[in-house]
């Protein structure tokens, strides 16, 4: 059998699979195909696009496994991710077996914007196999049990050990992507959430979907990277977990902030890089509760963070509010006490310049708005404490301000969104003052003139900006690029040269700063 693996792009509260990122998902679904010798093919929705206005057959193929769905949508620089509309509307006369999988297909359904939510429940008919589980342990039992339908249950949920051989065997997808080999693998270390135990936050899909924590043998991950790396890849990132902190934390199925595994996190990161020699070895998610009230572990850690991945590196923060009244109501948990501290731990041992051009380690926050017991005076509490954080000198690497979605199942619904959506204006013009008085100062902070920032990928060529300041800066036989460096939040630098090559890196040294981007020439 011949099967087509279309990815459309996955957002997850603990998992990214949008360009430069590959997902687990298409990389597990080959891995399971690659362990019967089927034929695997691997497309992008982008490139998709291209390939139908020049006659796309789909129908040469036995079996298309569509894959997409966002519980935490975002903007993208160089991908436009899948709707399942737009899936449905390209398959139609496709005549071979359809197999749904990823957020979409999970009773949460899926939303591409905040404050937002597409009912296209009715759209999953479309397919033969809905896998609303896990897409790989659905796919498995399918051929197990030589595609009968209706043998198989794609409600179920895998155990790791079920996964070890699937996440090494498809490490060799990637070479298919577009833009290998520059392509960032995000890595799974565990899911679920200690938070499970009280319900988790309103408005999290996490804890509902998965439970309570569940971990990969630090053995499985190591050796899933180590066959990565002999594909090719040279960019990854810990990424898919609510916290890094908390991996195999002592406790994790019992308490809301567990104590962390020091040892365990070491033997992670130590086995990575005593495997390979990566350009990029990044974190994401972690709890600033789990690191305040942790403080002597929590130190132990970020020195680990520091001591074995690249410069660069950041720690997303899910603070969503600073307002204590919204805390309460959304069973958030972590307090503005709890954040400040985690600010001040991450500054302190990450906070040193790295060879790249960027500080070690820093926080990110993420903050969250059109959550229950939101008033006017929410935004005031936002802003002064992030406003307190500048003040106090302290470094944030980015600062993340969205909508919520009204996912089914979660404790938001759609009339909360409706009474958020009475405050648009207050959010938007909250979001340009954040942009412009803290956005654009931390940058400066961050990035001081003159620093050279190592490595940026060169991306998009424009003849001119929108922007006159930085057109007037703009020599005659010069032209204006945009790229990033590789990395988890990669910030967007505007390079004024001549003659670059798109696809290929360059040193650039900063000379100007927008609200969330940086400009500079190379070196």
């Amino acid at each position: 059998m011949k099967f087509l693996i279309l990815d459309g792009y996955t957002d997850e509260p603990a998992g990214l699979g949008v360009p430069p990122y590959i997902g687990t998902y298409p990389r597990y679904t080959a891995g399971v195909l690659y362990k019967y010798n089927y034929d695997v093919h691997y497309i992008t929705i982008d490139k998709l696009r291209e390939e139908i206005k020049k006659g796309f057959d789909f129908n040469k193929f036995d079996a298309v496994i569509a894959i997409c769905g966002f519980h935490t949508p975002g903007k993208y620089l160089n991908a436009n991710p899948a709707t399942l509309k737009e899936i449905v509307s390209i398959l139609y006369d496709f005549r071979g077996l359809k197999i749904l999988g990823g957020p979409v297909a999970t009773k949460f359904g899926s939303s591409r914007e905040g404050g937002k939510i597409k009912d296209e429940k009715n759209l999953k008919y479309f397919f033969d196999i809905v896998a609303s589980g896990d897409l790989e342990l659905t796919l498995y039992d399918l051929i197990e049990n030589n595609f009968s339908i209706e043998k198989i249950n794609p409600e179920k949920l895998r155990y790791y050990s079920q996964i070890r051989e699937f996440a090494i065997r498809g490490a060799k997808i990637v070479k298919q992507h577009p833009n290998y080999p520059y392509i960032i693998a995000e890595i799974e270390t565990y899911r679920g959430c200690s938070r499970h135990i009280s319900g988790g936050c309103s408005f999290c899909t996490e804890p509902r979907r998965f439970g309570s924590p569940v971990y990969r043998d630090e053995k499985d991950i190591v050796d899933e990277v180590k066959e990565l790396y002999l594909n090719g890849v040279r960019y990854y990132r810990i990424g898919r977990q609510p916290c890094i902190f908390s991996y195999k934390a002592k406790d994790g199925e019992k308490d809301e902030v567990p104590k962390p595994n020091v040892e365990a996190i070491e033997r992670l990161f130590k086995g990575i890089r005593n495997n390979i020699k990566p350009e990029v070895l990044h974190i994401d998610n972690a709890n600033p509760a789990v690191i305040a009230r942790h403080e002597n572990e929590s130190r132990e850690i970020a020195k680990i963070l520091v001591k074995y991945c690249t410069g660069g590196n950041v720690a997303a923060f899910g603070v969503e509010s600073f307002d204590e009244n919204v805390i309460k109501k959304n069973n958030l948990l972590t307090t503005p006490e709890d954040v400040l501290k985690a600010v001040k731990i991450l500054n302190e041992i990450g906070g040193s310049r790295s060879s790249g051009g960027l500080p070690h380690l820093l926080p990110g926050i993420n903050l969250l708005f059109g959550l229950k017991g939101e008033t006017k005076e929410t935004f005031n509490i936002n802003y002064n404490y992030l406003k307190q954080i500048y003040d106090e000198g302290y470094m944030i690497r980015r600062i993340n301000i969205r909508q919520v979605v009204p996912f089914f199942g979660t404790d938001i619904s759609v009339k909360d969104v409706k009474k958020a959506n009475k405050r648009k204006k207050l959010f938007l013009s909250f979001k340009e003052k954040i942009r412009k008085e803290i956005d654009n100062a931390m940058l400066k902070r961050v990035i001081p003139k003159g620093t050279v920032l190592k490595d940026v990928f060169v991306e998009v060529m424009k003849k001119d900006s929108k922007n006159p300041s930085l057109s007037n800066k703009i020599k005659e036989k010069d032209a204006l690029y945009f790229g990033r460096q590789f990395g988890s939040y990669p910030i967007l630098v505007g390079i004024i040269g001549k003659d670059l090559k798109l696809r290929s890196f360059v040193d650039v040294k900063i000379t100007g700063y927008g609200r969330r981007s940086i400009t500079g020439r190379v070196v």
